[in-house]
């Protein structure tokens, strides 16, 4: 062999290396993130700090722990564990990627609690960013809330025919809601129904 074919040989072997130390770290990662997901449910502290000090936890850093937490509180409708939480996120430095994964959350959570100005406080956090996931989304849900309008009422209704079904209930409600804001009560109470109704045949849908 000549010294370019021990260099190409050299090469392959360090790729292979590094791809498979990144399986191993992504099937470790992922196993030691179904450990505290399973303890969060189990409400088992004693288990889930365990398995957040042990070797492997190392590989999640606090916010991914922390986040865990949070999820599985909303999941449960346990608001002071949630809550815990979120005063835990405020004392991390968090990085402009973590912020922006995390305060869409924060913001839903707070407007589904009927807090505005701790939405309020989350959401002009949010607004350094001019693009984050389901930034619109956010934008719109906080205007019908907070700020209790009815500007994206038009474009709302247009969407009706083009949203899939999982999606209709949630689309229905934001329309009852600025029907509401508008003081069109027969039209709000109108997609209210609409909305009950197209949840339980969702629900109906997923126990066949």
């Amino acid at each position: 062999m000549n010294t370019v074919d021990y260099v190409v040989l050299a090469l392959l072997i360090i790729t292979n290396l590094v791809l498979f130390f990144e399986v191993i770290y992504f099937i470790v990662r992922r196993n030691t993130s179904n450990k505290l997901i399973r303890a969060a449910f189990e409400r088992n502290e004693e288990k889930f700090n365990k398995t957040a000090n042990s070797f492997f936890g190392g590989i999640l850093n606090n916010y991914d722990k922390e986040l865990i937490k949070f999820n599985v509180a909303e999941i449960q409708k346990d608001n002071n564990r949630a809550e815990e939480s979120i005063k835990n996120f405020d004392n991390m430095k968090l990085s402009n990627s973590q912020e922006k994964k995390l305060y869409p959350k924060i913001v839903y959570y707070y407007i589904d609690h009927n807090k505005k100005q701790e939405a309020k406080k989350y959401y002009e956090e949010l607004s350094k960013f001019d693009v984050y996931k389901n930034k619109k989304d956010v934008d719109m849900t906080y205007d019908i809330y907070v700020n209790g309008s009815h500007k994206y009422l038009d474009e709302s209704l247009a969407r009706l025919n083009k949203v899939k079904k999982e999606e209709l209930p949630t689309l229905e409600k934001k329309i009852a809601k600025m029907y509401e804001n508008k003081k069109i009560n027969s039209e709000a109470k109108k997609y209210e129904r609409l909305a009950e109704r197209h949840q339980r045949e969702l629900e109906g849908n997923r126990r066949r």
